[in-house]
């Protein structure tokens, strides 16, 4: 039975490699790369949306024509806008001053965590910038820490999250779009 299952492993393992190198031969894909690597990225990772990471990647013209490399720094570069979008997005919340006590402190310490995301990412530009991918991982991985962070805050205060719902699933969306091309990067041993 164990022999069946290592068999079974090893050629699921053979196949995971056929799909990688289908889609990401050379780095360089063959007809449409947003929806090559969106569709891949979807299948691999369920929580991944297909038609937000076409949409995000194709608002970005440049996108049409990019290979792997020039996605990752595309996608990289939207997640720093969409942080820094969303902690000026709290501000304004807070300067409404609707919301309770409870939820204040919950919003304020989501913009630090969001202040600390736009950070992460702009040293995982940085990192991508001189080809050290395995950091630029770990700094995208963080800054979608600091914002599952946020929301656990929330939970944990047994407050609702709806204030920041849509913009913590865009962030994590776009986080994860980084996530996955980073980590092909990295594990192509460029």
């Amino acid at each position: 039975m164990n022999r069946s299952l290592s068999l079974l492993s090893f050629f699921s393992s053979i196949l995971h490699v056929f799909l990688v190198l289908n889609f990401y031969g050379g780095f360089t894909v063959k007809g449409d790369i947003v929806n090559n690597i969106c569709k891949n990225q979807s299948l691999v990772d369920p929580d991944l949306n297909y038609d937000f990471c076409v949409s995000s990647l194709e608002a970005n013209p440049v996108s049409k024509t990019s290979d792997i490399f020039g996605l990752a720094e595309i996608s990289m570069e939207l997640c720093s806008r969409n942080a820094t979008y969303i902690h000026i997005y709290i501000e304004g919340i807070l300067k409404d001053g609707k919301e309770g006590p409870r939820a204040r402190i919950c919003l304020e310490d989501c913009m630090e965590f969001y202040s600390t995301a736009v950070e992460e990412v702009q040293e995982a530009q940085e990192a991508f910038n001189g080809k050290d991918y395995y950091n630029a991982l770990i700094h995208v991985s963080n800054a979608g820490i600091e914002a599952d962070t946020c929301k656990n805050g929330f939970t944990e205060a047994g407050i609702d999250f709806s204030l920041l719902k849509k913009q913590d699933y865009n962030f994590y969306q776009l986080t994860s779009i980084s996530i996955d091309l980073l980590a092909k990067i990295r594990d192509s041993k460029i």
